[in-house]
């Protein structure tokens, strides 16, 4: 894929992200994976927290050959991770388009976001993964990222992940 980045989101593009979120919750449902499936049918309190990361300047989009293939929200902290500063850049909703799978788009991207945390000054990489995902898990564990904690979230188990940079 040609001019792979990814920019900030316009206030416009929240249908874009649910968009994107609902076909991969569709995607892996339709595989039997029992993950984001709240995204198929969005409750308010999900659809208000992408208005939060919009309103906070925390999305971005997923850009190749000219046009939006995915979305991620960066963040300088995360509660999940506890309160506090700390030198770490956090992520989450990261998706690609799920026609453009098993083309190693997502990793390209993921070391974007590498390049873009390290020149920001952070010296960890930082998501969380549902526990019982486990091919997603392995996913993230192939690029690098080590468990370091588990933490329930709105009756999810999630699996928080750590990357030096």
């Amino acid at each position: 894929m040609k001019n792979l980045g990814f920019r900030k989101a316009k206030p416009g593009e929240i249908e874009t992200v649910l968009s994107l979120l609902r076909d991969a919750a569709s995607w892996m449902k339709g595989r039997g994976i029992d993950h984001w499936r709240e995204w198929l049918d969005p409750p308010e309190i999900f659809v208000k927290w992408i208005r939060e990361g919009f309103d906070r300047g925390q999305f971005y989009m997923v850009q190749g050959d000219g046009r939006t293939i995915g979305c991620v929200r960066m963040q300088s902290r995360d509660p999940f991770w506890g309160e506090g500063e700390d030198s770490a850049g956090y992520i989450h909703s990261f998706t690609i388009d799920r026609d453009l799978a098993g083309r190693g788009i997502g990793v390209e991207v993921l070391n974007l976001i590498q390049d873009y945390f390290r020149e920001h000054g952070k010296k960890f990489f930082r998501l969380d993964c549902g526990t019982e995902v486990k091919g997603l898990r392995a996913y993230y564990e192939r690029f690098g990222f080590k468990p370091v904690g588990e933490v329930t979230v709105k009756g999810e188990r999630l699996t928080l992940y750590e990357k030096p940079i």
